[in-house]
């Protein structure tokens, strides 16, 4: 794996994708509530980050809000300063690898979903989470054959401009964008992209309203990306 900055995100070798052939369609996968089912991991380690920086025991509701939202955000809810930035940064990455080694999970259907389509596009992941959770996800998940770009979250890099940024460098002929968030869809419209939403995680219908399409099930994100590869 060539590691492209911090700021720029991880590209597998270009000969075990199909980016190798010209133009080739980008499938953008958020993370968690699309690929990893992270709603008890989530929880699990927002708890025990915040406790250990002094902030009692959190709701499972507060808990729930700060999944979708990136660090900055969260950050900002809590009142976490410059001062205590890098302890809470630490203490999430810790905390996070840890549990997905325990209770990471993928959606079902999702690991012959991303295999099915790894042979007709480039499969990207963007998250909000870390680098080293993303990269925690792909490893405990089996997913480095399918994925051939992932990023975690980076300070002042939105997830538009990193889709943005890869579909320069492939010179990409269309970009899906799947997630379950309406953040997801609104980056997606940012990027000039077609925006898939799935229901089956954090996400309701209507927040996820905006954007071209619903999906109830991995199959069916199968299903959508395959017409609109075919479409392209």
């Amino acid at each position: 794996m060539t590691t492209l900055t911090a700021n720029r995100g991880c590209v597998q070798d270009a000969g075990l994708y199909p980016g190798a052939m010209e133009r080739p369609v980008l499938i953008v996968f958020d993370l968690d509530g699309t690929i990893a089912d992270s709603r008890e991991l989530a929880r699990q380690s927002y708890k025990h980050v915040f406790a250990q920086m002094g902030y009692g025991e959190i709701t499972d509701e507060l808990a729930d809000s700060f999944n979708g939202p990136d660090a900055d955000e969260v950050c900002r809810v809590m009142g976490i300063g410059p001062d205590r930035r890098a302890l809470y940064d630490r203490l999430v990455d810790e905390t996070d690898v840890a549990l997905v080694r325990t209770v990471g999970r993928m959606f079902p259907g999702t690991d012959a979903m991303l295999a099915a389509l790894s042979r007709r596009a480039v499969l990207a992941i963007l998250t909000n989470g870390s680098h080293a959770y993303c990269e925690a996800c792909i490893d405990e998940f089996a997913l480095t054959p399918l994925i051939a770009l992932h990023s975690g979250f980076v300070s002042g890099v939105s997830k538009a401009q990193r889709i943005a940024q890869w579909e320069r460098e492939l010179c990409a002929r269309r970009v899906i964008v799947v997630g379950d968030r309406c953040t997801d869809v609104e980056n997606a419209r940012l990027a000039a992209a077609l925006a898939v939403g799935v229901t089956y995680g954090m996400g309701s219908r209507e927040e996820l309203s905006g954007a071209d399409c619903l999906c109830d099930t991995s199959d069916e994100v199968r299903r959508v990306c395959e017409e609109a590869i075919a479409a392209g």
